[in-house]
């Protein structure tokens, strides 16, 4: 009875000693679920006009004013015309408010038929009323309809006076280009009645009437674009996060289980080293140990299972012909008589022939459209898997990728390849040979969520034997 529980023994520990690494089937897997791609949407009538360096202007008119005051002295309404300079600069803040500070003035003809001097000054509230009605502003307008109301002050260069003014008018402007518009505007200025000298300096009474034409030209960024509606993406940030920490209470059972299993194994080879048959396996030694053992060629075991399930392993089971036709991607090796189940020689063939890789893939994550880090954290990962690559001798496949969503297909090509063979470079730097490294590249891809994790190169590890 001891010799069989010794027999069963060695038969588990070469079994748990010798296994594959976990496959990433067997890890957490945050998108094993099937997570939808946000589809883009817009805020309804909130547009971006890109800050506070787009959609200032600047225009220059010329035309007429009429100075009617109170007295109105002697002549008509034409004899009180003199010419005006009409200067404003400006910004949109919205598609359909903007602001200005305007400079009108030249002459006037004050109550006693006088010609003086006079500037008008004044900061207006502008409201496009075309743009009030449409619902698409990303495309300019051909002719636009702008009420504005100001206030300010008028100063007459003659007597000093320098009063309080309302101004209130409306612009009308025509898009002969996207920066370039031809405008035209009548208005009037409304003051004190001593403005010219003459009245109370209480009351209104003293206004001027005025029109003008000219050009207004657009300075720095010029039009709106759509603003997108965060909530869908808040919304799939939260679902990753619920399932982020549903894989992380997964990770820790797994290491829970780990704890045991290697406690188990502890257990085991005491037993057998007691009883001198430890050295007729290969088992993972632990890392300090100077001594090896004669590597398992898995007769034991598979004398066990023959048993069990009644048949020779030593004859052709056909295995060669079923992996000759399929390219299927095999779940790791159970240890069990389940005859479903791949058995040893077939699985470790399809680890040499490089069907299926060992451990979890690793990502090193770039800036955008750069071969740089996101975070130069990520080396230390690199010099772990250099590390792996050379102490087993195993081989590595480099695939580089960018993201879709920006860039053009050719430039997404061209950074894959250049992110893939930067990674290559720096595992060549930390010793691994150059034929142990396969570099593949993807492209432009949206596989990942959130878009950034798709600027990635991946390393994954192959058993694989060298000719």
């Amino acid at each position: 009875m001891k010799k069989i529980f010794l027999f069963f023994a060695a038969a588990a520990l070469a079994g748990q000693a010798t296994a594959t690494p976990v496959t990433d089937d067997e890890q957490p897997n945050l998108y094993q679920e099937e997570i939808v791609p946000v589809t883009v949407s817009y805020l309804d009538n909130v547009y971006s006009g890109g800050g506070w360096k787009a959609n200032w202007f600047l225009s220059i008119q010329g035309g007429v004013s009429a100075f009617m005051g109170s007295p109105v002295g002697h002549g008509d309404f034409f004899d009180r015309t003199k010419p005006l300079l009409n200067i404003s600069a400006g910004k949109w803040i919205t598609p359909t408010v903007g602001v200005r500070v305007s400079f009108q003035g030249l002459k006037f003809i004050d109550g006693n038929m006088q010609s003086r001097s006079y500037q008008n000054i004044h900061g207006d509230i502008m409201y496009n009323v075309t743009n009030a009605f449409r619902e698409d502003h990303e495309i300019l307008n051909r002719w636009d309809m702008i009420p504005y109301l100001g206030i300010g002050l008028v100063h007459n260069s003659y007597n000093g006076a320098k009063p309080f003014a309302l101004s209130v008018g409306i612009a009308g402007r025509y898009r002969l280009t996207d920066r370039l518009h031809l405008t035209g505007e009548i208005g009037g200025t409304f003051t004190a009645k001593n403005m010219d000298g003459l009245g109370d300096n209480k009351l209104f009474g003293d206004n001027f009437l005025n029109a003008s034409v000219g050009l207004t030209v657009t300075i720095g960024k010029n039009g709106w674009k759509k603003v997108i509606d965060p909530a869908p993406y808040i919304f799939q940030n939260d679902q990753l996060m619920s399932r982020l920490e549903n894989a992380n209470g997964k990770i820790h059972k797994m290491n829970v289980q780990k704890a045991k299993d290697d406690a188990s194994l502890a257990e085991m080879r005491k037993i057998l080293e007691i009883e001198g048959l430890l050295d007729k396996y290969d088992l993972s030694i632990p890392e300090g140990e100077v001594k090896k053992y004669p590597k398992n060629n898995y007769s034991g075991l598979n004398s066990l299972r023959a048993r069990l399930r009644g048949k020779n392993w030593g004859e052709d089971d056909g295995i060669t012909s079923r992996l000759a036709q399929t390219d299927k991607v095999y779940e790791p090796m159970t240890w069990d008589n389940d005859s479903t189940q791949l058995d040893p020689k077939e699985y470790f063939k399809l680890m040499k022939d490089g069907k299926i890789f060992v451990g979890t893939p690793v990502f090193f994550f770039f800036k955008l459209g750069t071969t740089d880090l996101n975070e130069k954290a990520q080396i230390i990962n690199l010099r772990e898997v250099a590390s792996v690559i050379k102490r087993y001798g195993l081989s590595a496949r480099i695939v580089g990728a960018a993201d879709s969503q920006t860039g053009s297909a050719y430039t997404n090509e061209v950074l894959s390849q250049k992110r893939a063979q930067y990674i290559i470079d720096l595992l060549k730097k930390q010793g691994v040979p150059e034929d142990r490294m396969e570099k593949q590249y993807r492209g432009g891809i949206n596989t990942y969520i959130p878009m950034e994790g798709n600027r990635n190169t991946c390393v994954m590890l192959y058993f694989k034997e060298r000719n």
